[in-house]
């Protein structure tokens, strides 16, 4: 019997140190964050184009259409976004301040879920303008997209700075800045 209970604590043991390991796998290759930061680089220049071709209709009609902020904080809201997607996807493009522009697409693509959510949850639905001019979007699909890209800015948050900067402008950063910066580069 004692021997049964201590295979089962091996077991429950195992469990953590393999979920380290495949953690690591994902946040310690510089591939994989490589590629996460272009698909999310991708996905946010593209939709920060797409609304600003007509900013008015494709970010701030959008925002007002899914009516859970306030009169007062959606145009501003609307105006902002597409500029705040731009800044995040040229900081993952180009390896600038990776970790903050990863916090910013993980926070937005939440925020982006919530909305969402509620807006389905009314029964309601509507173009999420998430590509603005390129393409026609509904939350509904749209929605499915937000996760992953929560998932992808977290492994980018948490990957060592070797693996967050391989391929970028951050290689070319003095190593005292470089330490300076660590909470956002």
């Amino acid at each position: 019997m004692s021997h049964a209970v201590g295979v089962m604590a091996n077991k429950g043991e195992s469990t953590p140190k393999g979920l380290k390991v495949w953690s690591t796998a994902f946040t310690e290759n510089q591939y994989v964050v490589l590629i996460l930061r272009f698909i999310m680089a991708a996905f946010f220049l593209t939709s920060a184009y797409g609304k600003l071709l007509d900013i008015e209709q494709y970010s701030v009609d959008a925002v007002y259409n899914f009516g859970i902020l306030p009169m007062f904080l959606a145009r501003p809201f609307g105006l902002a976004m597409p500029f705040i997607e731009l800044l995040c996807g040229l900081g993952l493009l180009f390896g600038v301040l990776t970790r903050l522009a990863a916090l910013g697409i993980g926070l937005m693509s939440l925020s982006f879920f919530i909305a969402k959510s509620v807006v389905l949850a009314q029964g309601r639905s509507i173009d999420c303008g998430c590509f603005g001019a390129i393409i026609d979007t509904m939350a509904s699909v749209t929605i499915f997209m937000d996760i992953p890209m929560m998932f992808f800015a977290l492994i980018v948050i948490v990957a060592p700075p070797n693996t967050r900067h391989w391929l970028s402008v951050g290689t070319f950063l003095s190593k005292s800045l470089a330490d300076k910066l660590r909470l956002f580069w």
